[in-house]
């Protein structure tokens, strides 16, 4: 049974990660996970949307787990472009495996869900105070562009990873490039004027 549950997560996995959460077919996915009846889906996980959490679940644990304690290490004086390190390197993290990379091409599907770690808010709340000077429609604007935009990043590099394509950096500079990039878009400046 523990075997079946898996199947349908990693099959949940692949096929949300390359048809789309709502592209997915569910007899599809309970014949790529091995299951002769689609009643295992419902069975395992009530629906496609309880599949969905759970895959969500399996990888938003570990990923926030590591941000956590990347937040005890860079502490409560952080600058900004830490923040942004501890917010994007744990998913950069999520690239080392099939299974992360497909997590990582599903995350910008799921940007809009309620979906709320501790350790990210806390990040991001931090961030956010380094970003005083901005009013505050400006601030979450860019704190939700931050998201979009390293969530992206690290969704085209999963796909490039996936597809064997020639990387154009090695993962540690990758990771470096994306948190520079989205650090400064948070510190541009802002003409009010306009």
């Amino acid at each position: 049974m523990a075997d079946a549950k898996q199947a349908l997560l990693r099959a949940g996995e692949e096929l949300f990660a390359r048809d789309g959460i709502n592209g997915a077919r569910i007899n599809e996915l309970t014949d790529r996970a091995g299951q002769r009846n689609q009643s295992a889906l419902h069975y395992h996980f009530r629906s496609r949307e309880g599949l969905l959490a759970a895959i969500v679940e399996r990888h938003l644990s570990a990923v926030d787990g590591v941000r956590a304690q990347l937040l005890v290490v860079v502490g409560p004086q952080a600058t900004l472009r830490q923040l942004v390190a501890v917010i994007v390197t744990p998913l950069a993290g999520e690239l080392a495996t099939s299974s992360g990379r497909d997590y990582l091409r599903i995350v910008p599907q799921i940007l809009k869900s309620d979906v709320s770690p501790p350790a990210l808010l806390e990040a991001m709340g931090l961030a956010e105070a380094h970003l005083a000077r901005l009013e505050e429609p400006v601030r979450k604007e860019r704190l939700r562009a931050l998201i979009q935009v390293a969530t992206t990043l690290l969704a085209a590099r999963a796909v490039a990873i996936e597809e064997g394509e020639k990387l154009l950096l090695a993962e540690p500079a990758f990771v470096a490039n994306v948190t520079e990039m989205c650090t400064a878009m948070l510190e541009a400046p802002w003409d009010r004027t306009t």
